[in-house]
Formats: C-alpha cells, sequence, structure tokens
C-alpha cells in the first residue's frame, strides 16, 4: 500500500503524523478516545508502503480479541501481506519461541498448566501449609497474589504490604503457601502462564547468543496499550530494541493498574529509558463534547506530575457536566434510578446509560434500586449484591426457612457452623427430609445441641416470621452475625449489604415472595448480554472500564474517601494513581456526564464545601474535585445556593 492509501484511513493530521514516523523509537501518547487503534493499523500500513518485510514487524497486544481486531483491521485495511505480521499478546509470543528454542531458554520439557490446574495444585499447598481456615485467603487469590508479585518484580512479601492489608502474620502463612505451591511446581515439572514472560525475560538478558538471534528477527516492534504493561514486559521490549525501533502507543494518564503490575514509568519515563525516543500526541478527541473534555483536562492540570494532555473535542460543544450532592446513598441510588427510568419512558434506550463505581461494593444501594425498579441492567465488574457469599450466606437461612425441602440452601446454611462439614450436614439433611417444621426444629436441636445449641434457634426464629420478611431478615442477622463476622475479616464492611437486603424485604409480603423476587430469579450480566437486543443498563467498576463509552454516564460516589480511595490516602503514587482512575471515569461519556456523591463517607459528615477530608489520621487535601471552577459545570438542575460560594452544585429533594 502507498501513501494515497493511507489517506484513505482519514486520520487527522495528529494521526497521519504518528502513522508515518520515520525517526527512531516513538512513544505516541494517545488521549480517551483518539483513534489509537487506528493509528496502530495505519501504521503497519505505512510500514509496508516503505517496503519493509511484515515478517520483521511485531505488534504485541494485552489481549487475544484486541490481536484478532488487530489482524481483522489490518486485513481490510492492507490485504493480505498482513498475515505474515507477527501479531500477539506478550504471552503467546514469548511461548512462540520458548517453545522454539527450549534449551537456550533453559525450560526443556516442562508442561504448561492452565488457571485451573493452577487453582489445584494451590488448594494442595494451601491444605497443606494452612489446613482448615475459612479466614485465610482462597486458592483464586492466592494464585492473583503469586502472578501480580512475579509481574511486578517484588518479592511475595513486599508486594502483599503494599497493595493488600494483611497482617505481618498472615502474610509469612501465605508466603509459606507460596513456596509450597513453587516447588511443586518445580517437582512436577510444570511452568505457569506468568513463567511464561519471566522465563523469557531471563533469558534475554542473561544470554547473549539468546539476545542476539531475537534481535535480528524484527525492525519495527508496536506496542498496543503501553501504559499497562509491567516491569517483566518491560524488560522484553528492552531486550529487543535496537537496532528494532519501539512504536509505543499509551496514555499516561489511564495507568490504573497498579495493582495488577502495571508499571506507570513505563509511559511517563519513557524518553529517560530510550535515549532519543521522540513523543507524538494524539490529541484531537472523537468521543465526547468539549464540556465533558474541559473537566477532565482540569483534573490532570492540577496534578504534582507533568501529563501535557490537552484533549480537545472533534465533535464540538454539548451539555456541561453536572455534580450532584445528596445526603445518603439510598437518596443518591434512587434518584439515579428515577432519572434513568424517566429518559427511558421519554424513548431512550437502556442501553445508552452507564453507572460508573469506584468499587463494586460502592455500587450495592444503586443496584439494588434498579432492581426494586425493574430496570434491566449487567454488572461488569464486580459480584453483585444478592450473588456476594456473604448475603447468599445469610438468605440460606431464609430459604431453608421458607422451604424445608431446599437441600442446597441447607447444606450452605449447616455447613457455615462450627464442628459441621459437608459430610455431617449431609446426614443431617437425610434425617431432615419428609418430616414436618416443627419435627425439624427437634432433630436439629437432638443432632447440634451440644455443638451448636444457636443453630436451632436462628431457624425457629425464622419459621415464626415467614409471613414478615423484614423482620425476618433482621432476627436472621442477629442470629447469624457472630458467625458470619468470624467468617469475613471485613464483616464491618459487609454488614451494611444486610441493612440493604432489610431495606429490599419493606416491599415484600412474605419471605417465599421475597425470595422468589431477588434470589431465585435474579437479572444476571450472562442473562442480561444473551438478550437479543442487548438493552439494559450497565452497572461498571472503573477498573473495568477502559475501552467502554455510553451517551449518557452516571459516575457514582464522587466524594472524599472515594476519589482518591480512602486505602490509597498517604501514598503519594497511590494518591496519583487515584486522580488518573477519575479521569477514566470522566471521559467515558459521550454527550453528557452525571457526577453524584454524598454528603457522608463511612459515617461521617463530609461536606462538600469542606475541603479537608479526615482520614487516617491526615489532614491533607484528599478530595480531587475541591477547587473544580463552577463555570465548568452545568446548573441546569435545581440546586440550592452554597453561602460559602463553593463551586460544587448540590440536589436536594
Amino acid at each position: 500500500m502507498g501513501q494515497n492509501e493511507t489517506e484513505t484511513y482519514q486520520l487527522n493530521d495528529e494521526q497521519r503524523k504518528a502513522a508515518q514516523f520515520d525517526g527512531g523509537h516513538a512513544l505516541i501518547l494517545a488521549g480517551a478516545g483518539t483513534g489509537k487503534t487506528s493509528t496502530i493499523v495505519a501504521r503497519v500500513d505505512h510500514l509496508l508502503s516503505r517496503d519493509v518485510d511484515a515478517r520483521r514487524i511485531l505488534l504485541l497486544t494485552f489481549t487475544r480479541r484486541a490481536a484478532r481486531e488487530m489482524r481483522l483491521r489490518m486485513m481490510q485495511r492492507s490485504g493480505e501481506s498482513t498475515k505474515l505480521v507477527s501479531a500477539g499478546t506478550f504471552h503467546n509470543f514469548c511461548l512462540q519461541f520458548l517453545r522454539r528454542w527450549p534449551d537456550l531458554f533453559g525450560c526443556g520439557a516442562l508442561s504448561i498448566i492452565d488457571r485451573d490446574d493452577q487453582l489445584q495444585l494451590m488448594k494442595l499447598a494451601r491444605g497443606t501449609i494452612v489446613g482448615k481456615d475459612a479466614q485465610f485467603p482462597k486458592s483464586a487469590e492466592l494464585v492473583n497474589y503469586y502472578s501480580y508479585a512475579r509481574n511486578t518484580n517484588r518479592t511475595i512479601a513486599e508486594y502483599l504490604k503494599q497493595f493488600t492489608e494483611h497482617d505481618e502474620e498472615t502474610i509469612q502463612r501465605i508466603t509459606g503457601v507460596l513456596q509450597d505451591y513453587t516447588k511443586r511446581k518445580l517437582d512436577c515439572r510444570y511452568f505457569d502462564y506468568d513463567d511464561i514472560l519471566q522465563l523469557f525475560a531471563k533469558g534475554l538478558h542473561q544470554n547473549n547468543v539468546l539476545r542476539e538471534k531475537l534481535k535480528r528477527r524484527f525492525d519495527h516492534i508496536l506496542v498496543d496499550e503501553m501504559q499497562d504493561t509491567n516491569p517483566l514486559q518491560w524488560l522484553i521490549l528492552d531486550g529487543l530494541r535496537d537496532p528494532a525501533k519501539l512504536f509505543c502507543v499509551g496514555d499516561d494518564a489511564q495507568s490504573i493498574y497498579a495493582f495488577r503490575g502495571a508499571d506507570f514509568k513505563n509511559v511517563h519515563s519513557f524518553t529517560d529509558r530510550v535515549e532519543g525516543a521522540q513523543v507524538l500526541r494524539l490529541e484531537e478527541n472523537f468521543r465526547s463534547y468539549q464540556e465533558i473534555l474541559d473537566v477532565s483536562n482540569w483534573l490532570l492540570k492540577q496534578s504534582p506530575l507533568d501529563y501535557n494532555k490537552n484533549l480537545h473535542a472533534a465533535r464540538g460543544r454539548g451539555d456541561k457536566p453536572r455534580m450532584l450532592e445528596f445526603s445518603e446513598d439510598l437518596e443518591e441510588a434512587d434518584w439515579i434510578t428515577e432519572d434513568l427510568a424517566a429518559r427511558h419512558e421519554g424513548g431512550t434506550p437502556w442501553a445508552e446509560h452507564m453507572i460508573l463505581t469506584r468499587t463494586a461494593f460502592g455500587a450495592r444501594h444503586v443496584e439494588a434500586s434498579l432492581v426494586m425498579k425493574d430496570i434491566p441492567y449487567r454488572f461488569v465488574g464486580g459480584t453483585q449484591l444478592l450473588h456476594s457469599a456473604h448475603v447468599k450466606d445469610l438468605l440460606s437461612l431464609l430459604r431453608v426457612a421458607d422451604n424445608s425441602a431446599d437441600q442446597l440452601g441447607w447444606m450452605r446454611y449447616l455447613t457455615l457452623w462450627p464442628r459441621i462439614g459437608e459430610k455431617t450436614a449431609a446426614t443431617i439433611i437425610g434425617k431432615l427430609m419428609g418430616i414436618s417444621r416443627a419435627d425439624m426444629i427437634e432433630s436439629i436441636l437432638t443432632e447440634r445441641t451440644k455443638a451448636n445449641p444457636r443453630l436451632a434457634e436462628a431457624f425457629a426464629a425464622c419459621v415464626k416470621l415467614l409471613d414478615r420478611p423484614q423482620q425476618a431478615i433482621t432476627a436472621a442477622v442477629d442470629k447469624m452475625t457472630p458467625l458470619l463476622e468470624k467468617k469475613y475479616d471485613d464483616w464491618d464492611r459487609r454488614s451494611k449489604d444486610l441493612k440493604l437486603l432489610e431495606r429490599l424485604a419493606e416491599k415484600h409480603a412474605t419471605i417465599g415472595e421475597f425470595l422468589e423476587t431477588y434470589t431465585l430469579d435474579p437479572i444476571s450480566e450472562s442473562e442480561a448480554s444473551n438478550e437479543d437486543d442487548q438493552d439494559v443498563v450497565t452497572l461498571i467498576t472503573v477498573h473495568s472500564a477502559k475501552g467502554t463509552e455510553a451517551p449518557v454516564c452516571y459516575l457514582l460516589g464522587v466524594q472524599p474517601g472515594n476519589y482518591p480511595h480512602v486505602r490509597s490516602i498517604g501514598d503519594d503514587d497511590q494518591e496519583e494513581e487515584e486522580r488518573r482512575v477519575l479521569y477514566v471515569a470522566m471521559t467515558r461519556a459521550k454527550n453528557e456526564l452525571i457526577m453524584t456523591g454524598t454528603s457522608r463517607y463511612q459515617g461521617a459528615f463530609v461536606p462538600y464545601h469542606n475541603r479537608y477530608f479526615a482520614a487516617a489520621g491526615t489532614n491533607s487535601q484528599l478530595y480531587f474535585l475541591s477547587d473544580l471552577p463552577g463555570h465548568l459545570l452545568g446548573d441546569d438542575l435545581p440546586f440550592d445556593d452554597d453561602p460559602f460560594d463553593e463551586p460544587i452544585r448540590s440536589y436536594r429533594d
């Protein structure tokens, strides 16, 4: 393909300059919504037009889906020759050469194990070192810890101290489990997903012969989503470059995955690490109206870091973002769902709306309100309220009170109690089937009086309240809290969900009706995705939202303690990443951005006009939007006059 073909892509000047760059190494800072994929594909086309051998172009992505999309678009624009371009994920690329040259990498005849195999091996290690301990991290969580620590080039202990809240004793126990896991892996000659990157990076930097063989294979290395690369991936790129030229596309302002291992400095310090590298910018945004970009641009400019980014809208001007303050999260949730319902009644599809939440737990009230108002939704990035383990534990008691033949409910309920394992529970369940509730209570007391005198008491209390679901939930919470607070080390946070269940139950006449409505047949993400018209509201965590967009976005919980998150307070790097989290959230909106928050955080009154939020013993300014100029916000919704003349608008009933 030649120059004229590149022009037909309708690239803007910034994209064209990047795609046709003929210098050495380059970092393309592609702001949110600026068309990075089109630029990368056009870059491949440009290289082919300059007679670069397609086999000497390497394109690295982060997901198989992204790699497939790149291949499809390259084929559509540049034809059959792009089949020879090496395009795939970092892991796929590295594995090809581990298999091709096993002796050079020192991996011999090792067998790759997938995540399921990792989990089974981790269960063996966990069972051997820890035994039965419901509060200790589960195997899936341990596998994640192991992966993230290795990808960040940290020891397990270093990673856990920085990114988790475990105490010193627990960290030592986790370290012991992971050491046992590593030994088992070596004994069985297994290597897992993260070994692929680690073995490749190690071989590349420790074996001169191997490094030279690899360096001779490529002239151009293109990298998508550079801000998500971790230290191991940087070592790979650093080992492959020169004479190969790096063309890395990313956005330092969207680097929000440090907890997964992503290294912000891979983009922000690129020119320091790669001598002579040039930085090109994509700043024309094709997604949002300018008023939305004005607020997100302002947010970055308040940072002590120099992002040097100022997005401008190709779509021109539209509505200003709005900020609404509520007295509590229930009020906030109800307003959002009422606004959604009104828009839908006016003819706007559900699917044109997205609700972004800082954490899955922070979305509990709005999720409950969506359910109560029968608004179809899917939840991306978190566990749905009624699917959460602690909620299902509590509801297991309500299930067996309502339906004494519910064997699954009995199994979950009984095994919550001390000294009752699955075998004992199965024996008890066998004796309970086919007898009356009165006899059932007596049978439970007979079986377990000495070990668990409250077990039958809890069941009896709920049986008496079958026609009063709110009171039944209150009784269940009272009877089961001692069990659940021992099972969950973050019980203070989880217990708030049970209060929410009580509120949900207010509108139902019986426990059976409540369970049927909310538990036995809830709308799930998978069901929503299978609907023919896909017309559902998206409720999504910000960390799951990159690459998504919607005409109308509600940004939930914009308040002190969420932006930045309270856990980041006191760590400059983590606080700054929290600024980027808010930036990513804002830039998902195409037409309207509605930011909502409450004047209460964790039970303490925190008004917006108080620019200081005391947390973790600090008194520093801890709310990113404290000084947001009022002229950047719309005022077409009712708001109270602020006697302090603060810029944040607030909504009152």
